[in-house]
């Protein structure tokens, strides 16, 4: 949790270093491949995003997990980036902060079945390279934390912007 908060503390100290060239009201949409620390198994998702300030751009992404013994896990998640140009301006890091409402669900044996849901936090942090104006590659890091079931997801996505 520490090296977390560290690489989140770096990267909002070197949000001078260059901007972004996300615009305000831009959208973009994305497919990500997804890995969970927690249930330890991929899993996909999509998300969609939206520029709300020239650096700042809301998320919301839905990721399901597959189902891995008997456990199904899906995570719902609202997420803010602070994006900050390093080369080029092709290519951008970001801090990530958001909420996030996770369902398990048990398909085991009759006394372990049953649905669990959870509100947490995210923190991580990722980075994006645009290879055209409309197309882009990321990969991120967001750690959530939920009470009794913290889950690190890993994400390589690619988007789409409009």
């Amino acid at each position: 949790m520490k090296k977390i908060l560290t690489l989140v503390c770096m990267l909002m100290l070197c949000m001078g270093v260059g901007n972004a060239q996300t615009h305000q009201g831009e959208s973009a949409a994305g497919l990500q491949l997804v890995y969970g620390s927690e249930i330890k198994n991929l899993g996909i998702g999509i998300r969609y995003q939206y520029g709300i300030l020239d650096q700042l751009r809301a998320e919301i992404g839905i990721n399901y997990f597959f189902e891995k013994n008997h456990m199904s896990w899906w995570d719902i998640n609202l997420n803010a980036h602070y994006l900050v140009g390093l080369w080029n301006e092709q290519l951008y890091i970001y801090p990530i902060a958001g909420l996030n409402y996770t369902m398990v669900d048990f398909k085991g044996e009759l006394d372990d079945k049953g649905e669990k849901n959870h509100v947490g936090l995210n923190l991580g942090a990722g980075v994006e390279y645009e290879i055209t104006n409309h197309f882009g590659v990321s990969l991120e890091y967001r750690h959530t934390i939920i009470r009794k079931v913290d889950q690190g997801v890993f994400g390589l996505g690619v988007n789409y912007k409009f």
